[in-house]
């Protein structure tokens, strides 16, 4: 079990994928996490949203564009693993 809790194991990914980009930003509560890419030039931009229910985590992949993907983990590591697919989609969009 990691001694980290589940908001810094989140952190600590989005220092890992997202360490060399300037335009990314992130924002943890009790409720939500989100990342967002910061396009001045689209205010709609890319987006990994999860909002904590108490059962379940619905975590939403938005590509900035038209593609949008729903997903609802009933754990933290199918969290986790979600989010991590969701950043490296996050990480293709930024090296366009």
């Amino acid at each position: 079990m990691s001694h980290f809790s589940f908001d810094q194991r989140v952190e600590n990914l989005f220092k890992s994928y997202f360490s060399t980009y300037s335009n990314i930003n992130i924002e943890l509560n009790e409720k939500k996490i989100s990342i967002h890419i910061i396009d001045a030039n689209n205010h709609d931009s890319a987006s990994i949203d999860l909002i904590k229910f108490e059962d379940f985590h619905q975590i939403t992949f938005w590509d900035g564009y038209s593609q949008s993907e729903i997903i609802e983990a009933f754990n933290e590591k199918d969290s986790a693993k979600t989010l991590k697919r969701f950043m490296k989609k996050l990480v293709k969009i930024l090296d366009r």
